[in-house]
């Protein structure tokens, strides 16, 4: 990948490169801007690999993985910001505070701008956890989270200027699910006439599968062409498949695991559940709406602000089993109502949550005090799109 010297040398910092929200957001911004050969982008995965890589060296973006250990690890931050000097970096975006707390520090020795993301605040509820976050904000130039609750939870419950913080939403590329082909139901031996319901997160507790297999075990009994992809991998995954072979539900639901093909897979489903019990601004459920799927989702972290109940979507309560089976019966039923939630969802993402908006907001932060070498924002965007 040839970048020549006047490129601005991004290095994003994620938690690991597995296929997580977060992790796939850095990836989609760096494949962007790669594209206006004005960036030479690489990701940093501080506690492990993951099937991410494979993506990223497809994409010509170069990543390294590391395995950090408990609390402070000195060891890891002192690699990070050796590496980063040696790759020229100028500009370090991590995201979640893990990561800020030892790229934040490897990016101030490597002499780097930092720009740091956070993606929720119910992992920030504890006095320590905010006295650690206040301390580490002060070697940011810019905090960028993906939500306005998040902004004025960061501005209102731990003391960060108002001067640091900006919004800037998550954003698909709408045309990508939009325009998607489906697969054939036939290679899991279903029909036409069932009614595929699908959920792409990673399977861990917070997470709620478990409460959806609860839930999709009764719908079943109502229900019998109602069946169940769930997309993603993680620590749960044998757990939950036993689970749903105790419930006798194993022959409608099947497991994925972590996949490359979701615009394949949402064209696929005629609804999208996601039953969070925690959670920021999910990429699945923008993902989702981009399809023109029906969603039904819990109403938790913000959510609400992307699903308004009965116009784009369906909200239950996190954890509710019971409340999950009806709104999910109450679109298996009714495929009018599926088609009338889809195209609202879908006209709502195209217009707030398009990827073009992020991918501009992000290089305003990013070059905000930096040469541009007499090139445009506009760059990026116009290329994005070919993305798919």
């Amino acid at each position: 990948m040839n970048r020549s010297d006047r490129s601005i040398k991004l290095a994003q910092i994620v938690y690991a490169l597995c296929l997580g929200g977060s992790e796939v957001l850095a990836w989609r911004l760096a494949r962007s801007l790669n594209t206006t050969g004005h960036y030479a982008c690489s990701l940093y995965g501080i506690a492990r690999g993951g099937p991410l890589a494979e993506r990223l060296m497809a994409d010509g973006i170069p990543s390294y993985a590391y395995h950090r250990r408990g609390g402070i690890d000195v060891r890891l931050i002192g690699r990070l910001a050796w590496h980063l000097h040696r790759n020229g970096v100028q500009v370090v975006h991590t995201h979640h505070l893990g990561q800020l707390l030892c790229g934040g520090l490897a990016a101030k020795l490597a002499g780097a701008k930092l720009v740091h993301t956070e993606h929720e605040s119910h992992s920030l509820m504890k006095p320590r956890t905010q006295r650690l976050f206040r301390i580490l904000s002060r070697f940011a130039d810019h905090i960028t989270t993906v939500s306005d609750p998040v902004t004025r939870f960061l501005r209102d419950q731990i003391g960060i200027p108002s001067r640091k913080l900006q919004t800037i939403p998550n954003g698909v590329l709408v045309e990508v699910f939009r325009d998607a082909q489906g697969l054939t139901r036939e290679r899991w031996c279903w029909s036409k006439e069932d009614v595929v319901i699908g959920c792409v997160a990673r399977l861990e507790a917070e997470k709620g599968h478990a409460i959806l297999l609860t839930a999709f075990h009764r719908l079943q009994r109502r229900y019998p062409r109602a069946r169940l992809l769930i997309v993603g991998d993680g620590s749960l995954g044998p757990a939950l498949r036993a689970q749903a072979a105790a419930l006798g539900i194993d022959g409608a639901v099947q497991f994925l695991g972590a996949r490359d093909d979701i615009p394949a897979l949402l064209a696929t489903c005629d609804v999208f559940v996601l039953p969070s019990l925690k959670e920021g601004v999910p990429l699945s459920i923008l993902e989702a709406m981009s399809a023109g799927k029906a969603v039904v989702a819990s109403a938790v972290g913000s959510i609400p602000h992307i699903v308004s109940h009965g116009e784009t979507g369906l909200l239950v309560p996190p954890g509710d089993a019971q409340a999950l089976e009806h709104a999910l019966a109450s679109l298996v039923e009714e495929d009018p109502a599926r088609t009338h939630l889809g195209r609202r969802g879908q006209a709502f993402v195209s217009e707030h949550y398009h990827f073009h908006r992020t991918v501009r907001a992000y290089r305003q932060v990013y070059e905000q005090g930096l040469p541009t070498g007499g090139y445009t924002i506009d760059d990026a965007v116009a290329r994005s799109s070919a993305l798919r």
